[in-house]
C-alpha cells in the first residue's frame, strides 16, 4: 500500500517558486477540470463512508485528489495539514462539500491572485 508521505517529503513552501509558473494554454477550462477533481472527491468519499475496512488503502488515493484540488485552486500549502485527508475522512459529507466549496470560492483557479498586490 502506497503510504503518504512524511515530513521530508513534504515541500516547505507549497507555494513557492518551484510550484510556479507563468503558462499559455488552449483547451478544456480549469474550473471544468476543478469541478471534477471535487467529483473525484466526494465519491471516494463515499465509497470510504461505505467501506470501512478500505479506508486506509483509500488515504493515499485522497490525499492525492486534494493536492490535486488544492494545487488547482492555488493553496497547495494547505496540504501541509497532516491531518487534513483523516479529518475529511472522518467527516460527514456536508463538512466535505462545504470544505471543496470553501476552496473552491476562496482559491484561484486563474493564477490571478497576484494582480491584487
Amino acid at each position: 500500500m502506497p503510504k503518504i508521505p512524511d515530513d521530508a517529503d513534504l515541500p516547505l513552501n507549497a507555494n513557492g517558486p518551484a510550484y510556479t509558473s507563468r503558462q499559455d494554454r488552449d483547451g478544456i477550462p480549469l474550473s471544468y477540470v476543478g469541478e471534477k477533481l471535487g467529483l473525484a472527491i466526494e465519491d471516494l468519499h463515499r465509497h470510504a463512508r461505505r467501506c470501512q475496512g478500505e479506508r486506509d488503502d483509500l488515504r493515499c488515493a485522497m490525499y492525492h485528489l486534494l493536492v490535486a484540488y488544492l494545487g488547482l485552486h492555488n493553496m497547495l500549502g494547505k496540504a501541509n495539514d497532516r491531518a487534513l485527508v483523516d479529518r475529511l475522512l472522518d467527516g460527514s459529507s456536508e463538512k466535505l462539500d462545504t470544505w471543496l466549496r470553501l476552496i473552491e470560492r476562496e482559491g484561484d483557479v486563474h493564477g490571478l491572485a497576484e494582480l491584487g498586490n
